[in-house]
C-alpha cells in the first residue's frame, strides 16, 4: 500500500480536469496516504485546495526549458529535481506521458512508476509499470483512471471531480455573472487547433436567440477577447445582458464563473471539460476532433457535430433546439 504518491499531470487545462476522478479514486483507496500533484502554474487552481491533495508542486516549463544555457534556469531545474527526490515517494503516476514527465517520475526514485504504454518521446522507458490503453480506445477520464490498475484500485463507479472553488473566486464570479431572470448561459467560442472552432457568425446567431430570455457570458483567453467582442457585436443588443469575460479572469475565477451558468455551449477546449467536471450541463460543438476519445465524459449525447467549411445555419438551428431542451431539464436549474 503506497504511503506517498505523486501525480504528474502538468497540463493542459482540459487534461488536468479529466484527471481529477483518478485523484479522487486514489484518495478513496488510500485515505491516509500523502498525495501530491506536479502541475504547471497556469492550471494549479484546479488542484490547489482540492480535498484529496496534500501539496501542489509547480512545474514552470518555460523557465525550466532553458536549463541548458541559463544558469538561473539550471538552478531551478536542480531545485525541482531535489524537491522531487526529497518527497520520498513510493509511487508515481505519470498521467502526462512525455519524455520530461517520465524523467521526473524516475528522478523521484519511487519504486513504482506508472504510465501509459504508448507514452510519447520515449517517456515509457522510465516506468516500472505500463498501462496498455490507447487514446483511441477510451475517453480521457477512463484512460486516466486506468492508470490505477497496477495498484489494484477500483475505478468502475461514477467519477468524482470535487473541483475546488475558492471563496475569493466565488465572490468575484457572483459579482460578474448575472443571476437574475432565467439564469446565465456560458459560451466558449474559441479553441486552438485546426477544425475545432465553429464560426463566429453561428455563435452570434445562437446568442441573439437565447439572449431573449437568458443572460450570456462569454469565456476565453486574452487572445480570444477580440473574437468574443465581435460575436457580442454581431448578436445585437436586444434581450438580456452579454458579459465578455475573455482575458479578464484567471483559472480560478473562470471556474467559479462557469459554475454559476445553467448551461455551457462551446467548442472542444479546456473550459468545456472544466464545465463537465463542475457537473454543469454542456452542449459541445465538435468539428474534426472525435468526441468518442476527447468528448465530454458522461454527456456525449450533448455533442453537436459540425463541418468547419460548411454553412453555419443548419448547425445553429440544431444548437438552439438542443439548448432549449437542456434548459428545460431539471439538471440545468442548479448552480454550484
Amino acid at each position: 500500500m503506497p504511503q506517498r504518491v505523486l501525480i504528474i499531470k502538468p497540463s493542459s487545462l482540459g487534461d488536468v480536469a479529466t484527471a481529477l476522478p483518478m485523484l479522487c479514486d486514489l484518495r478513496r483507496a488510500y485515505p491516509g496516504a500523502r498525495i501530491d500533484w506536479l502541475v504547471a502554474p497556469a492550471f494549479a487552481a484546479l488542484v490547489r485546495g482540492h480535498d484529496a491533495v496534500n501539496e501542489v508542486l509547480l512545474f514552470e516549463r518555460r523557465e525550466l526549458g532553458a536549463w541548458w544555457y541559463s544558469p538561473g534556469a539550471l538552478g531551478k531545474f536542480r531545485d525541482l529535481n531535489r524537491r522531487l527526490r526529497a518527497g520520498n515517494y513510493d509511487c508515481v503516476v505519470d498521467a502526462q506521458g512525455l519524455l520530461r514527465s517520465g524523467y521526473f517520475a524516475w528522478v523521484t526514485g519511487a519504486t513504482m512508476r506508472i504510465g501509459f504504454a504508448d507514452a510519447r518521446e520515449g517517456g515509457g522507458m522510465f516506468y516500472t509499470h505500463r498501462v496498455a490503453i490507447r487514446r483511441e480506445e477510451a475517453m480521457a477520464v477512463v484512460r486516466m483512471r486506468a492508470l490505477l490498475d497496477p495498484l489494484g484500485v477500483q475505478h468502475d463507479g461514477a467519477p468524482e471531480y470535487r473541483v475546488p472553488l475558492g471563496a475569493e473566486a466565488v465572490a468575484k464570479a457572483a459579482a460578474v455573472v448575472p443571476a437574475g431572470g432565467r439564469g446565465a448561459i456560458g459560451f466558449i467560442p474559441g479553441s486552438r487547433g485546426e477544425g475545432k472552432r465553429w464560426s463566429a457568425e453561428g455563435f452570434a446567431h445562437v446568442i441573439s436567440v437565447l439572449a431573449k430570455e437568458h443572460a450570456v457570458v462569454l469565456f476565453g483567453s486574452p487572445d480570444e477577447r477580440e473574437l468574443c467582442e465581435e460575436i457580442v457585436r454581431r448578436s445585437g443588443s436586444a434581450g438580456c445582458a452579454r458579459v465578455n469575460l475573455a482575458g479578464k479572469t484567471n483559472i480560478a475565477e473562470m471556474t467559479a464563473a462557469l459554475a454559476r451558468c445553467r448551461l455551457i455551449i462551446g467548442n472542444d477546449t479546456g473550459p468545456l471539460h472544466v464545465a463537465v467536471a463542475l457537473g454543469r450541463p454542456i452542449l459541445g460543438l465538435y468539428g474534426k476532433t472525435d468526441p468518442r476519445s476527447v468528448g465530454p465524459y458522461g454527456q456525449l449525447e450533448n455533442v453537436v457535430r459540425f463541418t468547419p467549411d460548411a454553412p453555419w445555419q443548419a448547425t445553429a438551428d440544431t444548437v438552439i433546439e438542443r439548448a432549449a431542451s437542456l434548459l428545460a431539464s431539471p439538471e440545468s436549474s442548479g448552480v454550484c
